[in-house]
C-alpha cells in the first residue's frame, strides 16, 4: 500500500458577457481505422472523476479497509498531485474543471436553487478540443444545466449519457428515478444525446459500459472522454456483491482508534454509511480497471493521458488521513482531493508533486500537453502547469481563492485564500474582526490545527486583502445574472423544469411538498403552449393547480385521477418570463416537483 505523503502546501480574470469567443483552430491529424496512431497524433484524454469520495477513501492514501487495487496500481504508475484542490461541492468543481475559471464567473454559485446552471457563453475544454479535431464524450454526472442551451451537447460534448440534476434520484433527476427512493441507482432513466433512455444495471456499471463503447468507436481519432461517476454520492445504493464485502467491517484497527482523529468518534450510522461507501468505491475501482484494460487492449494506452480525481471531500464522517472538515467546507478536508495523471510519455511514473494546484489549472495544463493553444480571447484563472508537474520548472509563487456557500456569493461565510504555503480561512468570520479568521502554515500544519492569526496579524491582514480582492472581482461577474431556460426551441421540444433549477428562499426543504419557488425562462417564439404541473402522487380531486407566467395566470381543478394537472393552449409571446406553479388544496399550498412545457404546434 502506497501512502501519499501529507507534507502539504507550499489577474484581471473576467471574460466579457455575450457570445462564445471564437475557438476555432487547426484540426489535428486523425488516425486510420486501426488503433495505431501516427507519430504526430494528438494524445487522447480520459478524465475520470468520482463524486463525494474523500482523500482517504483509497488504499494508496492509507485507508486500512477499502479495496481499490486498480486505482492503487494507477497511482503507482502516475504522477500524483498531493496538494491539489477542487471546490467544496459538486457543480462549482465541475464548472471550474471544464473552463479553468472560478465557478462564480461561469454563473455557477450553488448546487441547486438555480445556482447550478453554467452560462452558455462559457467555453469548455470539450468545445476547444472538438474544434481541434477531437471526438468528445461524457458519461455520468454533468450537473451544469439540464435544459437548452446548457446541456453537455450545447457545451462541446458530441456524445453524452448523463443523469439529470445533481444526483441520481434527486428531485432534479428524472421523475422515474426520484420516486424509486430505494433503487434509483439500478435500471436508471438517463439522457442519451438529449433523449430519454433507460439502461439496465447498476449506474456505475452502465456508465462504464458506455465508456468502453466510446473507446471502441473513437479509437481512430483523438478523443476526450469525461467519465464522471455519480457514486459514491448518496443515496448509498450498491450491488449486493459489493455490500457484502464490507458488511462485517468492525472498524477496530489501530487506525480507527487513533486518538485525536475525528473518525475515532464515528457513530453507528457513520460506520453503516462507510461500509456502503467502501462497497461503492470498490465497484468504481473495478470499473476503472475495466477502462484501463480497454485502453490497453485497443492499443491506446501509450498515447492516452489518464487523469483520476474526485470532486470534493467526503460527505460522511470516516477516515480521511486527518484533514479538517468535510464536503462543503473550505477546510482541507472539503477541497483537497487525490489527482493522478499519467500517459502519452509526458508524466513520470510513481512521482509526487506538492505544488499548489487546482481545478482551474486543468484546462490550460491539458491544452499545453496536447499542444493546442488556449484561445487568446479566453481568460482563465488557472495556469498551465505541465512543466511544473514534469519537474522541469520550479513552482512559481501562487495565490488561489476557494469558496462556496448556499445561495449567492458571500465574502466570509465559507472561503479560503492561499498564498504559497499559507492559507487564510473564513468560516462564518466577521470581516471587521481578524481574530475570527484562521491562518495556517500548511507546510508545517496540513491538518489546520494551529491558528497563526494572533501571532502573524500582518500576514493575515495581507491574505484577507487578497481574499477581498478576488471576491469583489468575481462578485461582479456578468454570468451571475440568472440564466434562463429557453422554451419552445427546436433544440428541446419538451422542456422539463425541475426542482434542480427552482429558485426561491423556500428551498431548504426541496424534497418536501411545501417547497415552492420560480423558474427563469425565455419563450423562443410566439405561440400556444401546453403546461403540466407534476406531483409525486395522485393529486386530490378538487385541488386547484395554478400556473403563473409573468402577469399571465391560469388554473384548473384536479380530477383526482392522476399525478399531474394539465393547462393547455396558453398564448405566450416571445420573451422572458418568471414561471410559478403551485397547488391549493386541503393541505394548504404545495409545490410541484416538475413542470413540463411544450409548444402546441
Amino acid at each position: 500500500m502506497l501512502l501519499l505523503l501529507l507534507t502539504a502546501i507550499h489577474g484581471p480574470w473576467s471574460m466579457a458577457h455575450g457570445q462564445k469567443p471564437n475557438i476555432g483552430g487547426q484540426r489535428s491529424a486523425v488516425g486510420g481505422p486501426t488503433a495505431t496512431k501516427p507519430q504526430n497524433a494528438k494524445p487522447n484524454i480520459v478524465l475520470i472523476m468520482t463524486d463525494d469520495q474523500g482523500y482517504g477513501d483509497f488504499g494508496f492514501t492509507g485507508n486500512p479497509h477499502v479495496k481499490t487495487p486498480h486505482i492503487d496500481q494507477l497511482a503507482a504508475r502516475s504522477t500524483r498531485l498531493t496538494n491539489y484542490h477542487n471546490s467544496p461541492v459538486c457543480a462549482p468543481t465541475r464548472a471550474s474543471l471544464l473552463t479553468g475559471r472560478y465557478h462564480q464567473r461561469t454563473g455557477v454559485h450553488d448546487t441547486y436553487n438555480g445556482g447550478a446552471i453554467m452560462a452558455s457563453e462559457e467555453v469548455t475544454l470539450a468545445e476547444i478540443l472538438s474544434k481541434n479535431g477531437y471526438q468528445t464524450g461524457i458519461v455520468g454526472k454533468w450537473h451544469l444545466g439540464d435544459n437548452y442551451p446548457f446541456r453537455p451537447s450545447d457545451q462541446g460534448f458530441q456524445y453524452s449519457l448523463v443523469h439529470g440534476g445533481g444526483g441520481v434520484g434527486q428531485p432534479g433527476d428524472f421523475y422515474e428515478n426520484f420516486i424509486r427512493t430505494d433503487s434509483s441507482y439500478f435500471n436508471t432513466t438517463l439522457y442519451e444525446n438529449d433523449r430519454k433512455v433507460q439502461r439496465q444495471g447498476y449506474c456505475s456499471d452502465v456508465f462504464t459500459d458506455q465508456a468502453l463503447t466510446f473507446l471502441k468507436q473513437k479509437r481512430a481519432s483523438p478523443f476526450f472522454l469525461y467519465v464522471s461517476y455519480n457514486a459514491p454520492h448518496t443515496p448509498l445504493q450498491l450491488p449486493k456483491k459489493y455490500e457484502d464485502m464490507y458488511k462485517d467491517l468492525a472498524f477496530d484497527t489501530e487506525t480507527d482508534r487513533q486518538e485525536g482523529k475525528a473518525w475515532a468518534k464515528m457513530t453507528d450510522k457513520d460506520k453503516a454509511d462507510a461500509r456502503k461507501v467502501y462497497g461503492m468505491a470498490t465497484n468504481i475501482d473495478d470499473n476503472v480497471g475495466r477502462i484501463l484494460a480497454e485502453l490497453k487492449s485497443q492499443g491506446l494506452e501509450e498515447n492516452t493521458i489518464v487523469i483520476f480525481l474526485t470532486d470534493n471531500g467526503n460527505q460522511q464522517l470516516r477516515f480521511n488521513t486527518g484533514f479538517r472538515g468535510l464536503k462543503g467546507s473550505a477546510w482541507e478536508g472539503g477541497t483537497r482531493v487525490p489527482f493522478l495523471i499519467s500517459g502519452a510519455g509526458l508524466f513520470e511514473p510513481n512521482k509526487e508533486v506538492n505544488a499548489l494546484l487546482a481545478h482551474i489549472d486543468v484546462v490550460p495544463t491539458l491544452l499545453q500537453a496536447v499542444k493546442i493553444p488556449l484561445p487568446a480571447n479566453i481568460k482563465t484563472d488557472g495556469r498551465a502547469a505541465l512543466k511544473t508537474i514534469q519537474g522541469k520548472l520550479a513552482p512559481a509563487p501562487r495565490k488561489f481563492y476557494n469558496s462556496w456557500n448556499r445561495g449567492w456569493p458571500e465574502p466570509y461565510r465559507n472561503a479560503a485564500f492561499y498564498q504559497d504555503n499559507y492559507k487564510l480561512v473564513a468560516s462564518n468570520a466577521d470581516g471587521d474582526d481578524l481574530n475570527t479568521f484562521g491562518l495556517f502554515d500548511l507546510d508545517k500544519d496540513p491538518f489546520e490545527q494551529n491558528n497563526l492569526v494572533q501571532s502573524q496579524p500582518a500576514l493575515a491582514k495581507q491574505l484577507k486583502k487578497g481574499l477581498d480582492s478576488v471576491f469583489n472581482d468575481i462578485s461582479n461577474s456578468p454570468n451571475l445574472t440568472p440564466r434562463r431556460i429557453i422554451v419552445g426551441s427546436e433544440h428541446e421540444p419538451v422542456s422539463i423544469l425541475t426542482r434542480q433549477d427552482l429558485n426561491g428562499t423556500n428551498m431548504g426543504a426541496w424534497l418536501a411538498d411545501k417547497a415552492t419557488g420560480y423558474w427563469n425562462i425565455t419563450i423562443a417564439q410566439d405561440g400556444y403552449y401546453n403546461l403540466r404541473s407534476i406531483h409525486t402522487g395522485t393529486i386530490a380531486k378538487g385541488t386547484r393547480s395554478l400556473i403563473r407566467l409573468g402577469h399571465i395566470q391560469r388554473s384548473a381543478l384536479a380530477k383526482g385521477e392522476d399525478n399531474a394537472v394539465a393547462i393547455n393552449r396558453i398564448w405566450l409571446k416571445k420573451g422572458d418570463y418568471v414561471v410559478e406553479s403551485w397547488f391549493e388544496g386541503q393541505g394548504g399550498v404545495t409545490g410541484p416537483y416538475y413542470v413540463e412545457l411544450t409548444a402546441d404546434r
